[in-house]
């Protein structure tokens, strides 16, 4: 049986460009700016993230690494002291996001008067 697994591993693919795709789906990506929020965008985001609680699934989409991530998940840890939020096993810096969603977190709307 061990001589059927070294045969077919001599015929296994080989990568001779080892590391070359991965440069070319680099150069391919397209850095966007992180947005800068309004101070209504940012009140509100403040107080979603003070309604959320550990054990909740939630919608969060943060800024990392020039590009805007879309991540779904039960919280796992939330540490307002240390300004962080967990998903499963994705820490996420409360300064990094842009959105929360979640049918239990209130819809602030604002009236001026």
């Amino acid at each position: 049986m061990m001589d059927k697994i070294q045969r077919a591993h001599i015929f296994s693919s080989f990568d001779a460009l080892k590391g070359f795709r991965e440069l070319l789906k680099e150069e391919e990506r397209i850095v966007v700016p992180k947005r800068i929020l309004s101070e209504d965008d940012l009140e509100m985001l403040d107080k979603k993230i003070h309604q959320i609680e550990k054990g909740m699934i939630i919608t969060v989409i943060y800024f990392d690494n020039g590009d805007y991530i879309k991540k779904t998940g039960v919280v796992s840890k939330i540490r307002l002291e240390e300004r962080y939020i967990q998903i499963i096993k994705t820490k996420i810096l409360l300064k990094n996001i842009v959105d929360i969603e979640n049918d239990l977190l209130e819809n602030v709307t604002y009236y001026n008067f």
